[in-house]
């Protein structure tokens, strides 16, 4: 649940290869589309600072997290990771730490925080990891009382046609099917 505050002027978005456009063009990516979507919908839209890179965990992100806060001051935080964590073997209770450290630390620096999940597919999630992923977003979403999208690929990720060759990350065209999806629970969450 959103705290009741004013919108946010700087977002700091901090995600995997789902939010950095992974081999398509900067302007196709979801991400882009919503600075867009958000500077079409505000008079005063809030910047979105992408720190999303391929291949980045929640280790990755604690690590990088502080500094980030530190030099953007964002009034909030989207986490949009785990997914890298999940296919690496993380256990339920490191995905749980890890998530729970991160919402800690953006909230310790007065940022309001949103979750963006991933729910693996069926035909990649070869040791179930995808359950135990689910599991954690709704588990730490509850206990830390903070915005979720349970996938931000929901309707993506289960057609061929909108993934690259590689069955996982979305095409160019499917930019905005996934901007659709975040943009739901994101337009409360930064603007209203």
């Amino acid at each position: 649940m959103a705290l009741a505050a004013a919108p946010p002027r700087t977002v700091l978005l901090l995600g995997d290869s789902l939010s950095s456009a992974h081999r398509i063009p900067v302007e196709s990516g979801w991400v882009h589309r919503l600075q867009d979507r958000l500077t079409l919908a505000s008079a005063t839209p809030p910047v979105l600072i992408n720190a999303s890179r391929a291949g980045k965990s929640m280790t990755d992100a604690l690590a990088e997290l502080p500094g980030l806060l530190a030099k953007h001051h964002p009034d909030a935080v989207i986490l949009e990771l785990g997914g890298n964590d999940a296919f690496l073997g993380a256990s339920e209770m490191q995905l749980h730490r890890d998530l729970s450290r991160l919402i800690d630390l953006a909230r310790n620096a007065g940022a309001r925080v949103a979750v963006l999940g991933f729910e693996i597919p069926p035909r990649l999630d070869r040791d179930h990891c995808g359950a135990r992923l689910s599991a954690v977003y709704r588990r730490v979403a509850g206990e830390k009382n903070v915005v979720l999208l349970p996938s931000l690929m929901a309707g993506v990720s289960d057609h061929p046609s909108l993934l690259l060759d590689d069955g996982v990350h979305p095409t160019a065209a499917a930019g905005a099917r996934v901007l659709e999806n975040a943009w739901g629970t994101l337009k409360p969450f930064l603007l209203d």
